[in-house]
C-alpha cells in the first residue's frame, strides 16, 4: 500500500494584507502549489514562475535540490514579499536488485545510436513544456492506475548487480497487461511515443506552468500528440514494453526538469 504523506495547506498574510495559500512541502523532491490575489509576479531565485488569471502557480524542488532558495512575490500594489526557503536534507531508500540479466543493467553498444535519437525526440517534445501558462491541473489529481502493487518508490538509489545506477524518479505499479492507465490531471499530450529502447510505448502530458507527467512501458496508447485530456480519462494500458522486466506502469512527475515525487499528489488538496 502506498504510504500517505502529510501535506499542509497553509497561508502567509503579508504586510500589505495579501494572503497566499500554499499546499505541499518546501523540501527536495516536492511540489508546492500556491494561490493568491492581485499577484503581479512570482520568482523562485532568478526564475520567473507563471501565475494564471486566477492566481494559481506551482513550484518544484528537484530530488537533489539544496537551499537556500528565495521565493519573491510582487503585487499589483507595488509591494513585495520574500521568503527564504531552507531545504532540509532528504533521505532516500536503497533498492538492491541482484541476479538481473545484464541487458537490463547496461544497454548494448549496438543500441547506442537508437538511444541517442530517442533522447533527442524527448528533448524536442519537452521544449513545449512551459508554453501553457494556465493551471490546467487546478481540478486536482488522481492515481493513474486502479489497484496494482507499488514496487518502487521515488528517489530510491538503485544498485543493480552490485553496481550503483541512477536514482528512480517515479513510482512503479505492477499490474496485469491491459490494466487501464488514466490521466492524473487535465493536460495536453506532448508526446505519444512507440517502442523506445528504455521507455517502450509511453505518453507525456503537459499540465500547464511547467508541470508534466509521464506514463511508461504501455502495451497500448489511446491518445495522440496534441490531444487534450481530462483528469481520469483513459490514456493507455499497462504493459512491459521497453526495458522492463514485467508488466507495470512507471509514473513520473516533473516541474520543468525538476524531478518530484508523484506520491504527494495523491493526498493533496489544492488551494481554492
Amino acid at each position: 500500500m502506498l504510504k500517505r504523506i502529510f501535506l499542509m495547506l497553509f497561508s502567509f498574510t503579508f504586510l500589505n494584507a495579501n494572503t497566499v495559500e500554499f499546499a505541499g512541502k518546501f523540501e527536495p523532491g516536492f511540489l508546492v502549489f500556491g494561490k493568491g490575489e492581485k499577484i503581479r509576479q512570482v520568482m523562485l531565485d532568478s526564475k520567473i514562475v507563471d501565475v494564471d488569471e486566477n492566481g494559481y502557480f506551482v513550484l518544484g524542488f528537484d530530488r537533489d535540490a539544496k537551499g537556500p532558495k528565495y521565493l519573491k512575490i510582487k503585487y499589483e500594489s507595488g509591494k513585495s514579499f520574500v521568503k527564504k526557503i531552507n531545504l532540509p536534507e532528504r533521505e532516500y531508500k536503497i533498492q538492491r536488485i541482484n541476479n538481473m540479466k545484464q541487458k537490463y543493467v547496461t544497454a548494448p553498444n549496438t543500441e547506442e545510436e537508437r538511444i541517442i535519437k530517442e533522447r533527442e525526440i524527448i528533448r524536442e517534445a519537452k521544449k513545449k513544456i512551459g508554453e501553457e501558462k494556465a493551471a490546467l491541473y487546478k481540478d486536482g489529481f488522481m492515481r493513474p492506475v486502479s489497484g496494482g502493487v507499488l514496487t518502487s518508490v521515488f528517489g530510491s538509489q538503485r544498485i543493480l548487480n552490485g553496481v550503483p545506477r541512477n536514482a528512480h524518479n517515479g513510482l512503479d505499479f505492477a499490474a496485469p497487461t491491459g490494466t487501464p492507465v488514466y490521466a492524473m490531471a487535465d493536460g495536453r499530450v506532448i508526446l505519444a511515443a512507440d517502442d523506445f529502447y528504455y521507455s517502450g510505448n509511453f505518453i507525456i502530458l503537459d499540465h500547464g506552468q511547467g508541470l508534466n507527467s509521464s506514463y511508461l512501458h504501455l502495451s497500448k496508447k489511446d491518445v495522440k500528440e496534441g490531444d487534450f485530456v481530462k483528469k481520469g480519462d483513459k490514456i493507455g494500458e499497462i504493459g512491459t514494453t521497453g526495458r522492463s522486466t514485467g508488466p507495470h506502469l512507471h509514473w513520473s512527475v516533473q516541474w520543468f526538469g525538476e524531478r518530484t515525487d508523484p506520491a504527494l499528489l495523491l493526498n493533496l488538496d489544492l488551494p481554492n
